[in-house]
């Protein structure tokens, strides 16, 4: 028998809604949240991880009901890491304002956090992802944020060395080691 991903989808918000847990602070993206351990920058809060590894804006968009049934009052977003060699960059900006609009629908009252996407390290690994495409991406997200009066966390600038995503840092080229991401840790502790 062959599980779908859509038949995933819907078992985990049937088992969140059947749970009725609730959420300070709710971390969605993609891997790049998923391999994060964000509940230890907020140890006194209840934090849930929704990072998804491979998932895309479209993907969010469609579990966002996964973020409304925590109810949390602050939700942090990194997408579009895995579009940005899909999608022209207009197509992008649109759907991440379609991601936007779909958790504000759901929870007005929350904070919304939105993150940049990583730089990649294409020069030591194989990765077809282009900086400079990220980046021209992330000043879209920038500007999303700044009309939406958002609040903006650039993390891009903490892991862009000499253009790229610093070896040391990385695993693959795209994914951080678990000792790098503590420049993020230390960029959410601020907040």
């Amino acid at each position: 028998m062959s599980v779908t991903v859509e038949k995933c989808l819907q078992a985990w918000t049937n088992s969140l809604r059947q749970m009725n847990a609730k959420a300070d602070i709710v971390f969605f993206g993609d891997s790049l949240t998923y391999y994060g351990n964000f509940a230890s920058v907020f140890p006194n809060k209840v934090v849930c991880n929704l990072g998804l590894r491979g998932d895309t804006i479209q993907g969010m968009i469609d579990r966002v009901e996964q973020v409304r049934l925590l109810q949390p009052m602050k939700v942090f977003l990194m997408a579009g890491i895995n579009d940005v060699n899909h999608v022209m960059v207009d197509e992008f900006e649109a759907l991440y304002d379609r991601l936007l609009d779909s958790i504000s629908r759901v929870l007005p009252e929350a904070t919304i956090i939105v993150q940049t996407m990583l730089p990649v390290n294409n020069q030591d690994f194989s990765i077809s992802c282009d900086n400079a495409k990220i980046d021209d991406c992330n000043s879209r997200i920038k500007r999303i944020a700044e009309e939406r009066d958002l609040y903006y966390l650039d993390i891009f600038v903490l892991y862009l060395e000499k253009g790229l995503l610093p070896l040391p840092l990385t695993r693959d080229g795209l994914h951080l080691t678990p000792d790098a991401y503590v420049r993020w840790y230390n960029a959410l502790s601020n907040i």
